[in-house]
């Protein structure tokens, strides 16, 4: 505690006033991302305005051995943003600048602190589109989604985060600043750094700016939600679409009870008559004369073919949104009206039916009487599992079974050959499990090359890599 006293004063001397916080409410709002499993005690708050500044921040606390969290939007759902020994928090929020947007390259460089959606409206108020999103959008920055390497809906047609990332600017932990990459397309000298933040939670470095890719803006989109008489009716949708719809960009799963309870907690309106046990929204852009009636041929044939049992198609801009927010607000939803564990996972497509089979199997022979809900991207595998909390149990009980319900889901998910964390991270909630989706060597490789960018093992210490 006393060389915190000290970073203090060492902070003062380059950093004004009020980007050092240190009072009782900014220490546990900074110092926690979304998820409520740790308690937050970080030591201060900074919030630096330049790259030079987090450098000298890093160096500072490298100087007196204090750990450092990295702070973005605090959107994540693994702990890999909470502070809790006395960490000094770096908070990206001023860093919110757009520096340039290219219209010959195609290109936006940016800080690190700026949100997602905003990233989106600049590429948009200049004729062009970055096409990652998920509901979040509004709060994450885009610096905490690079380094999750975040998907989102529309990785069946973009990819992930990884696939816009031209280059990067990260302080390391020893606080020197690099250059990853600057805005080449083309760059074949040697091993590329720049991947290996992408993706490491603030293990290796900070990013504190970066230059995107950015491509052309697409037509407007049709939605479609379709009914399904079970999860098994998926896949052969799936590629039913995907052998008529040229631009498929979204094919989103949802379990009948989480459509539902989105439904009936918002009064949203049902697009069916009847309740099914599984439903599908698919997106498609209408980039070519004819493809709103290609979507309806499509889902006419699958309608008469008996492949879903019921199917609406939006009309309007207004009505595809209404159809969106059913699979865009289930998260939300969920968290504003129960306690409940999350787990986001990914299993090869083709195994998802029997993945799912087994999972709610497993679940309930231990748990018979917790309720499991599924919703998530079924062209690139990842799932997001929704345990509830029973009104009957203490909050401590429910946890403690979480943790045991854990070994049986990722147990699963190793069974399917499947990985513990999709797009979330895994922070501090997962690092005991990593051994399910990666090797002893890999883990001991992981941790040679943090040693390399962080000597000191201060950034972000008690995340990912599982205590030895």
């Amino acid at each position: 505690m006393h060389e915190n006293l000290l970073l203090i004063e060492d902070l003062r001397t380059f950093l004004k006033p009020e980007q050092i916080l240190s009072d009782r409410d900014s220490l546990i709002f900074y110092g926690r991302d979304w998820i409520k499993d740790f308690e937050p005690r970080p030591s201060v708050i900074v919030f630096p305005e330049t790259t030079d500044e987090v450098a000298q921040i890093i160096r500072a606390c490298a100087a007196r051995n204090v750990a450092v969290v990295p702070s973005g939007g605090r959107t994540g759902l693994s702990g890999g943003a909470t502070a809790c020994n006395g960490e000094v928090v770096v908070s990206l929020e001023r860093m919110r600048r757009i520096v340039e947007v290219s219209s010959i390259d195609r290109t936006m460089r940016c800080q690190a602190g700026v949100a997602l959606e905003r990233v989106q409206l600049e590429a948009e108020k200049n004729g062009l589109y970055f096409p990652v999103d998920f509901s979040s959008r509004g709060s994450s920055h885009i610096g905490g989604n690079i380094a999750t390497n975040a998907g989102g809906i529309r990785v069946i047609r973009y990819g992930n985060i990884r696939d816009w990332v031209v280059g990067l600017q990260v302080v390391t932990g020893t606080g020197e600043i690099l250059n990853l990459n600057g805005s080449l397309f083309k760059n074949n000298t040697g091993l590329d750094l720049r991947g290996l933040f992408i993706g490491s939670e603030g293990l290796l470095g900070i990013i504190t700016e970066c230059t995107l890719r950015l491509t052309t803006r697409p037509g407007e989109v049709v939605r479609v939600m379709c009914a399904l008489t079970d999860v098994n009716a998926v896949l052969p949708l799936l590629s039913f679409c995907r052998s008529r719809l040229r631009d498929l960009s979204a094919f989103e799963f949802m379990e009948g009870s989480a459509a539902q309870e989105v439904i009936s907690r918002r009064s949203l309106r049902d697009p069916f008559a009847n309740q099914y046990s599984t439903y599908v929204l698919v997106e498609c852009e209408q980039n070519d004369p004819g493809s709103k009636e290609l979507v309806e041929s499509t889902f006419g044939e699958a309608y008469e073919s008996g492949l879903i049992q019921d199917v609406v198609i939006s009309n309007s801009v207004a009505q595809a949104q209404e159809l969106m927010n059913i699979r865009d607000l289930i998260g939300e939803t969920l968290a504003s009206h129960y306690t409940l564990h999350k787990n986001d996972i990914s299993v090869p497509v083709p195994t998802i039916p029997p993945f799912l089979a087994e999972l709610h199997t497993s679940l309930a022979d231990a748990y018979p009487h917790y309720r499991v809900l599924v919703f998530g991207h079924v062209g690139d595998g990842n799932l997001h599992i929704n345990v509830l909390k029973p009104d009957d149990i203490s909050d401590a009980s429910f946890w403690e079974s979480c943790r045991e319900s854990d070994e049986r889901v990722f147990s699963v998910v190793t069974k399917y050959g499947g990985s513990i964390s999709a797009e979330h991270g895994v922070g501090m909630l997962k690092k005991e499990f990593l051994h399910h989706s990666r090797s002893a060597a890999e883990i001991a490789l992981m941790r040679g090359i943090k040693a390399v960018f962080d000597p000191l093992g201060i950034l972000n210490p008690g995340k990912v890599l599982p205590d030895c």
